[in-house]
């Protein structure tokens, strides 16, 4: 069975990473919710995507945000005053979710709570923990081996590592988990490659500007730091990598996915998961027989792969 993953709780149809987005997944009958953490200034688990507060979501006391205040420079407390329930009407991410519910009073939830709700809720429902860092600019975001430590500490404190998933962009952090908690499976995520070949990337694939790419080929070329001890570049492909690693699977961006890889996949022992895929994408995957699909719309996937009766 594939499972049905919801990416940020539902991010088609809920406030991403919000309390309410979970309990939509819930109540679907998604297998899990995807989520993305940080650490705040007093060290608490945080659950939001980007390093810094995103301004397309982010209001106070009813007005949008204009500053990315880093998320790492604000207290637990103080980031909970925030009201992420509504996107922002005109802006391009409201127009890639215009079905989104519209909600006021919607607080950045902290990771305790939202696994205090999958234990109320249901014995089965996972979490994909993703240990958000930023790649390119550390000193933004979480030190990976903190928050690793972080995420690692609270799952198993809250008895719910058996729950657990965790994944992520920085190896460096997963390399942890493998250190400190090798019972709980991890999953090896990657960026799309059309942004390291030697082609312009598909608009489609969501890549940077162009000197921000730049950046990104090059910091690839010279190693991908964020691989830590596993650079691909010195593997005969990235699924090596991945495998050297030591990860439970690779979970690449969708359109990565061909037969060639998925055999390189399956050769190596790794599991497989797919982010974030379109219900018009789902059948091709499915029959590509991917462990885990992560979906902004958990409902409609729901519906390709346990109809009705």
């Amino acid at each position: 069975m594939t499972l049905n993953i919801a990416h940020r709780g539902g991010a088609d149809l809920w406030p991403e990473n919000t309390l309410p987005a979970f309990e939509g997944a819930l109540a679907s009958g998604a297998d899990g919710a995807e989520l993305d953490v940080h650490l705040s200034a007093d060290g608490e688990l945080i659950v939001f995507h980007d390093e810094t507060l995103k301004p397309e979501i982010v209001r106070k006391d009813g007005v949008w945000i204009v500053e990315r205040t880093p998320l790492k420079a604000l207290s637990a407390a103080a980031l909970q005053a925030y009201d992420v329930g509504t996107l922002k009407p005109g802006t391009g991410y409201a127009r890639q979710h215009p079905a989104q519910a519209r909600l006021d009073g919607v607080a950045i939830p902290r990771l305790r709570e939202v696994i205090q709700l999958a234990r109320d809720r249901s014995d089965t429902f996972q979490l994909w923990i993703e240990l958000k860092t930023d790649l390119l600019e550390p000193a933004r975001g979480a030190d990976p081996v903190a928050l690793a430590e972080a995420a690692v500490a609270l799952v198993e404190e809250m008895g719910f590592a058996a729950r657990t998933v965790f994944i992520s962009f920085d190896w460096r952090a997963l390399q942890h988990v493998r250190r400190i908690a090798p019972h709980i499976p991890f999953y090896a995520t990657t960026l799309p490659q059309s942004w390291f070949g030697a082609d312009e990337p598909p608009p489609e694939h969501g890549p940077p500007a162009v000197a921000e790419l730049a950046k990104w080929r090059a910091a690839n070329a010279a190693g991908a730091p964020w691989e830590g001890d596993y650079p691909s570049i010195r593997y005969p492909s990235l699924q090596h990598a991945v495998a050297a690693l030591g990860a439970t699977g690779w979970f690449p961006f969708w359109p990565d996915i061909t037969p060639e890889t998925v055999a390189s996949t399956r050769a190596l022992g790794l599991k497989l998961a797919a982010w974030t895929v379109p219900a018009r994408a789902a059948p091709g995957l499915l029959a590509f027989g991917c462990d885990a699909i992560c979906t902004d719309d958990p409902v409609a996937f729901q519906g390709l792969t346990r109809p009705s009766s």
